[in-house]
């Protein structure tokens, strides 16, 4: 009886400690996993186990955790001496992620579009005024960030436990290779496909939504493969890790 007793109480102490050890380790992979899809980390950069722990103040644990957890879905890749880093992604592969991400991504738009509230335009229009700033304003990262959340809230609105992950398989493959379409002088972001977008969620036209999408992924598409060799690119092994990135 007594046992009981003490077993009930190590118990009581030692599950509390598991579960914020559990929250730790789903907070760091849900935050290295937005950071893969907004561009916060670029192709070829090796991810540190001492950087990220002291960015996110946590111990080396969680981190090499989440690193293999995010290996296992290929967002990752192991390498040769043991170490972890993003994925380069050629050209080939780059063409088509984004010609599944046409097909996924304009049917999640077209899904949104028939389900779009007034609430959910007044959300989009805030978070692309946002980026609108940030162009402006030559904020790489507010770009980046505003961006994913755009598209993001955009797809959670087609309401569909099918699509959501598939666009995040998606975005966790090219998203890394984002920050390199910001090299493009040729391109540069001006977010017009974005309002396009809106217009169709304003006029509740499904089809008008979807060009939006289609053009803002062919527009980045055709920034993005020519940057994948420039020079810049290669030498690109480390970005800012920012809490930007991170936030819920």
């Amino acid at each position: 009886m007594e046992q009981t007793a003490e077993r009930q109480r190590q118990e009581a102490v030692e599950e509390p400690t598991k579960r914020g050890r559990g929250r730790v380790q789903e907070e760091v992979f849900q935050r290295l996993r937005r950071g893969l899809m907004v561009g916060a980390f670029v192709p070829g950069q090796v991810m540190s186990l001492r950087k990220l722990a002291s960015s996110f103040g946590t111990s080396p644990m969680p981190i090499r955790e989440a690193l293999t957890r995010l290996v296992v879905t290929n967002a990752l890749e192991d390498t040769a001496n043991g170490s972890v880093r993003v994925p380069r992604l050629t050209p080939k592969k780059l063409n088509e992620l984004f010609a599944v991400r046409e097909l996924v991504e304009g049917l999640a738009a077209e899904m949104a579009c028939r389900n779009g509230t007034p609430a959910l335009l007044k959300t989009l229009t805030t978070i692309n005024n946002e980026l609108l700033d940030a162009i402006a304003k030559r904020n790489l990262l507010g770009c980046l960030s505003s961006n994913q959340r755009f598209h993001f809230t955009l797809y959670q609105a087609a309401d569909t436990e099918v699509l959501m992950p598939l666009v995040e398989s998606l975005w966790l493959q090219f998203g890394p290779t984002m920050y390199l379409s910001l090299l493009s002088p040729d391109i540069p972001w001006d977010a017009s496909a974005h309002l396009e977008i809106l217009e169709g969620m304003h006029t509740k036209k499904p089809a008008v939504a979807k060009r939006g999408v289609l053009r803002d992924i062919r527009n980045t598409g055709r920034s993005l493969v020519p940057a994948l060799g420039e020079p810049e690119a290669a030498n690109l092994l480390s970005a800012p890790l920012d809490d930007l990135y991170f936030g819920s």
